[in-house]
Formats: C-alpha cells, structure tokens, sequence
C-alpha cells in the first residue's frame, strides 16, 4: 500500500501493469533488427563464397582435364601433322601422329587429335568418337598452339587455353604449358 500527498491510499496491483513499455519494444524490435541483419548477411556471404569456389573448382577441373589430355597425347606422339594442325590462332587443331594402334591394324599408327569447336575442348583419336574434355558449364576461350623448336632436332609444342565460366562470364582462367615430342615435326 502507498499514500500520495493527500493521505489517500491507493493500491498498484498486478493487474493494473500489463505488456512493455513502449521503449522497451522499440528496444527489444531494434534489437531482434540487428540480429536478423548480421544473420542473414552471414548466411549470403557463405553461399555467396560456395558459388564463387564451386566455379572456380569447375574450372580448374575442366582445364585439368584438357592440359592431362594434351601433355599425355603429345608427349606419346612420333610428331605433329603439320598439314592438318593450326598453330597461333584462338581457336587452334592440333593433329599428332601416334605410334600406338587404333583399332584392329596391327603396326600402323594412329592419329589424336584436340581440338575447340561450340565453345568446348575436344579429343579425337582415329577410328573413336570424339571427346567432349570440357563440362557444359565452362566454354573455351582460347585453345591456342604454337610450334617451338627449343635446340637443334628438338621440336615441342607449347598449349594456351582460356577458360571462362558460362553462369558468372566474368570469372576466368589462362594457362599455358609446354611439352616436347617423342619425335619430330612431320614434314
């Protein structure tokens, strides 16, 4: 029991205070606010960063693929057809000559072949199907070769290839290598 001024007593029950008060539900509503912002910038920036390394994976992947196919093929090949192979332009062929059957003849070799066409890396070996090296998400930007002849009797071959993400055009990826020939050139 209380009494104010005039002596009169008044009684402050449970019942006369009920809910918040307004500021403490702007307070509890600003608060709540903040959290919602900083979880929800949390969870975008992490599927944000799965995107980004799920096309970056892509990429390697794909070009991984291509580079083990051309370093594998042209290191197990006699020599480069040069009348069938484009060398420095974008979108190059290369065409090597295989000592390694195909097929059912026995003792002639073979033709492998890799190439760009439709925005994909492709394999060729004579008498197969080609291979499609790169993924349908990836297109091939560049696909370049160009003919080296570091010492005397020693010829190889050295690859550039670009590859561009076809979802997010804007990430990208150049590499180059560089490999030499079992054999030489063919003339």
């Amino acid at each position: 029991m209380f009494r104010n001024k005039n002596n009169k007593n008044f009684d402050i029950s449970s019942k006369d205070v009920t809910g918040f008060s307004l500021i403490e539900t702007i307070l509890y509503v600003g608060v709540f606010g903040i959290l919602v912002a900083v979880i929800s910038q949390l969870v975008v920036g992490t599927i944000t960063n799965y995107k980004e390394l799920k096309t970056r994976d892509e990429l390697v992947s794909s070009a991984n693929e291509v580079f083990g196919f051309f370093l594998k093929e042209t290191k197990n090949s006699d020599s480069i057809y040069l009348d069938r192979s484009v060398f420095d332009s974008s979108s190059g062929f290369l065409s090597l000559i295989s000592p390694f059957q195909f097929g059912d003849e026995v003792g002639s070799s073979g033709y492998v072949d890799l190439y760009v066409s439709e925005g994909k890396a492709w394999l060729k070996r004579g008498g197969e199907t080609a291979m499609a090296l790169t993924s349908d998400n990836v297109e091939v930007t560049r696909f370049e070769f160009a003919r080296s002849v570091p010492k005397q009797g020693l010829e190889g071959v050295r690859f550039y290839l670009g590859i561009r993400d076809k979802i997010n055009p804007g990430k990208t990826i150049s590499l180059a290598t560089f490999t030499m020939l079992r054999g030489g050139y063919k003339k």
